[in-house]
């Protein structure tokens, strides 16, 4: 029976790996939650501006369902190609992926009290992103998850000084530079790479 454990460097040589190996992983496959979740938010959200803007008929506001499930549907057919490759999911994948988890629920439990007293919802809901993107590019090393996150988070205070309906360009247009800009940028540098292998 071979019960070694590893000693100080080896264990350290393994939490490397792994990060480095979650970190390349998540750069190469990183670009596609954000782009689901990126565009079906800035759709989704110009959809309920024009809606309401041109009809003020508040069962527009139903539509913002739609957001989890087209987000979740996008995700799900696009599992395979994220899941290429043989990669075997590390701890530090299941850790970012319960962050996500945990955030999507905190958002939904506070879509629901918004329900029983007025919230500033769309502030609160760029809060939690921009916590979610940038925790996860501190865990992993990736700058520019953590830049577009803090911006997310800076830019919430938008929300301050635009009242109604018109909130929602403020909510799409951050979204635009939170998810969308640097899913595309991480898009264009994993083409380059795949290029030049």
């Amino acid at each position: 029976m071979n019960d070694k454990r590893p000693n100080p460097h080896e264990s350290l040589a393994l939490i490397t790996e792994m990060i480095s190996s979650t970190r390349q992983h998540v750069t190469q496959q990183a670009h596609i939650p954000f782009l689901i979740w990126g565009y079906t938010t800035i759709v989704v959200t110009l959809a309920v501006w024009y809606g309401y803007k041109t009809t003020s008929q508040e069962a527009w506001f139903w539509l913002w369902y739609a957001i989890p499930v087209v987000g979740w549907l996008g995700m799900f057919a696009t599992r395979n190609k994220r899941h290429a490759d043989g990669y075997v999911r590390t701890p530090i994948d299941r850790a970012i992926s319960h962050i996500w988890v945990v955030l999507a629920v905190v958002a939904l439990v506070v879509t629901i009290a918004s329900f029983i007293r007025p919230l500033p919802i769309l502030m609160m809901i760029i809060m939690f992103m921009g916590s979610g993107a940038a925790i996860s590019g501190l865990i992993i090393r990736m700058h520019l998850f953590t830049i577009a996150g803090f911006v997310g988070i800076l830019l919430s205070l938008l929300f301050l000084f635009v009242q109604g309906i018109d909130q929602c360009l403020i909510f799409a247009a951050i979204f635009l530079v939170m998810m969308v800009i640097p899913g595309h940028i991480i898009q264009y540098q994993q083409s380059k790479v795949s290029c030049n292998v």
